[in-house]
């Protein structure tokens, strides 16, 4: 048996050898016949598209038939594109190219354009609605609900933002029996209340800054009635030498309330403070406790209702003195002319130090009023003036002149 393994195994092993070479090249060979020819589908890709552009129609597959495909390459190589550069809002064919490895050849594509709707991206404030769903517990009912902030800036395709007037925050109130304080995402939807969609739906066509809001809702016992009262405030005290106060604002300037009907019909306004504003150099805020304010009896804050009081500091009033401030006569009778002309007067005005910095004569009207005047001398006529915003005249300046007869 052996002698008979050993005869011719020289030609034997190069026969084997043979056969193994001639397997490999058939396999080779197949693999190449597989892929040359063959008809693949492969995605569609956007490229150059504006900043200030989407695309409003879904892109479609591409079907193609290659030849001198290497079985070796990467089939996420192969891909057809549309340039949009040069794109325009509205319908439009745009040609399709494909992208492939080197060497390979394409036979056939299929479509070789498509139809794309383009669409200016804009912008637009739009006002938010909550949503409550589910139901609250025996014997509670909601109160209005208060969102924060009340309108989002929405960014989107122009067609859909022409028709969009409102944005939704779902809240759910099941089995509520205190006041609901969410933090929820902005959605959007359409009159009908079905969600806005794009051209993919799992790619988001409309986008809000902020994204979610806050709603507090107030969960009272049923036959409680809720009002929103506007907030006055008051301060006490002067700013620091050289300081002024701007402005004194409540945050928020309305607060919701509870109580009866009774109770609430003469409840018109509530006033916080006074705040101390003594020796202040800056802002301030104050923050007031709920439990520092009074309210008539029956009546108590919606839950989660935080106040404060903004003190605004600017700078004090400085007077400044301009010189040289023309006066005109306005409405000389006919028949009659200003005997003299008026000689430049000198002003003080009063204001902010930023204001009059820079405040020259130009920007200051002055003139006198000589309707139903006749001829004569006239003295210690008041002076009206137009000055620029800010800008005041502590004291009444006074001018005198006379009208003669024409010629």
């Amino acid at each position: 048996m052996h002698k008979m393994f050993r005869r011719n195994l020289g030609v034997k092993l190069i026969s084997f050898l043979f056969a193994i070479l001639f397997w490999l090249f058939v396999m080779n060979q197949g693999s190449a016949d597989t892929l040359t020819g063959q008809t693949l589908t492969i995605p569609l890709v956007t490229s150059g598209l504006p900043q200030n552009m989407v695309v409003m129609t879904r892109l479609p597959l591409v079907r193609v038939r290659l030849q001198g495909i290497n079985p070796s390459a990467n089939i996420k190589d192969l891909y057809a594109e549309i340039d949009l550069s040069g794109g325009v809002p509205g319908d439009r064919d745009y040609a399709i190219s494909v992208n492939t490895p080197p060497g390979t050849r394409v036979i056939d594509r299929q479509p070789t354009d498509v139809t794309l709707k383009l669409d200016s991206v804009q912008e637009k404030i739009v006002p938010v609605e909550a949503v409550i769903s589910g139901n609250l517990a025996d014997g509670y009912e909601l109160g209005i609900p208060i969102i924060r902030p009340s309108a989002v800036n929405v960014r989107g395709p122009s067609t859909i933002l022409a028709t969009l007037n409102k944005v939704t925050v779902e809240v759910s109130a099941t089995g509520a029996k205190d006041t609901i304080q969410v933090s929820s995402p902005i959605s959007f939807q359409d009159k009908d209340g079905k969600p806005i969609l794009g051209p993919d739906p799992s790619l988001d066509v409309l986008s809000a800054y902020p994204s979610s809001v806050d709603v507090i809702d107030p969960v009272m016992v049923k036959g409680l009635s809720s009002k929103m009262i506007p907030i006055k405030v008051t301060s006490i005290g002067t700013p620091a030498q050289g300081k002024a106060l701007r402005s004194l604002v409540s945050s928020p300037a309305s607060v919701q309330v509870l109580g009866t009907a009774q109770a609430l019909k003469g409840f018109d306004s509530l006033n916080l403070g006074p705040v101390d504003i003594s020796n202040l150099t800056e802002d301030k805020t104050f923050q007031i406790p709920n439990d520092k304010v009074t309210l008539p009896p029956g009546i108590t804050f919606a839950d989660g209702t935080v106040l404060s009081v903004i003190a605004q500091i600017g700078p004090g009033a400085i007077q400044k003195k301009i010189s040289g401030i023309a006066v005109q006569i306005q409405n000389i009778g006919a028949g009659l002319e200003i005997d003299q002309p008026v000689s430049p007067i000198d002003i003080v005005v009063e204001g902010p130090s930023d204001s009059l910095s820079n405040l020259t004569s130009d920007q200051i009207q002055l003139w006198v009023d000589a309707t139903g005047q006749g001829a004569g001398s006239y003295t210690d006529v008041k002076v009206y003036w137009q000055l620029p915003p800010g800008v005041t005249m502590p004291t009444v300046p006074q001018v005198g002149y006379s009208l003669k007869a024409d010629g």
